[in-house]
């Protein structure tokens, strides 16, 4: 008899216990990450100055499209090129809204809009953004920039969450960091450029990593 009665209250532990495992599993993401778009360091290039000497021209390029995996673009309040220190972000740019959608979500745009590209130029003179490349001997270009990088920033600083093409909603970060990175056995980026400087640049996936739903909710209820 009391045998019977420990194992009935151990299974009345385990009944009371399940249905909080079943919630718990609920709640965590089926996606694990989505990928909407890359970031490259399409090279640098050698451009005249306006005191008629020589400099480098360094392109960053943002490419966002999210269509093959959500049901309606991501809106992001700020996207922000990091090179060495400095910083260049859209809204710098007079754009309070970047979006995921053709043309960036921008109105104006004749349609069909392009998908959407953010083109960011680093260089000495007239720029924010400092260059990736110095001019070496018999005017080479010699890289010097171990990475740079991206954040994407939700519209309220905050977790966010959307729908994704299966049903699923999706919880994500409010701010997410994207970096292109040297290689091992490299001193520096690599465009991978070829004599005549034509680059083929290097460049990382734009990956959102999903959080647990309920970090979604709590951020939206406070």
């Amino acid at each position: 008899m009391f045998i019977n009665t420990v194992w009935a209250v151990v299974l009345l532990v385990l009944l009371a216990v399940s249905p909080a495992v079943a919630q718990t599993k609920s709640n965590a993401p089926q996606t694990k990450s989505i990928t909407i778009g890359n970031f490259e360091y399409l090279g640098s290039a050698i451009r005249a100055n306006s005191d008629g000497t020589t400099g480098v021209v360094s392109s960053y390029k943002l490419n966002l499209d999210a269509s093959a995996v959500t049901v309606d673009p991501i809106s992001f309040g700020n996207v922000i090129f990091v090179v060495k220190g400095s910083s260049l972000s859209s809204q710098q740019g007079g754009f309070p809204i970047i979006t995921t959608g053709p043309g960036c979500g921008q109105s104006g745009i004749p349609l069909p809009a392009p998908p959407c590209s953010l083109l960011a130029l680093g260089g000495e003179e007239g720029f924010v953004l400092p260059a990736c490349a110095t001019i070496g001997t018999n005017q080479t270009l010699v890289q010097n920039c171990v990475s740079v990088a991206l954040q994407l920033v939700s519209t309220t600083g905050k977790n966010f969450s959307f729908q994704l093409l299966d049903g699923e909603t999706f919880c994500t970060n409010g701010i997410t960091n994207i970096f292109v990175l040297a290689g091992n056995n490299q001193a520096a980026l690599d465009p991978q450029c070829d004599v005549n400087n034509f680059c083929k640049g290097a460049s990382v996936p734009v990956v959102l990593r999903a959080l647990p739903i309920q970090n979604c909710s709590l951020r939206a209820a406070s």
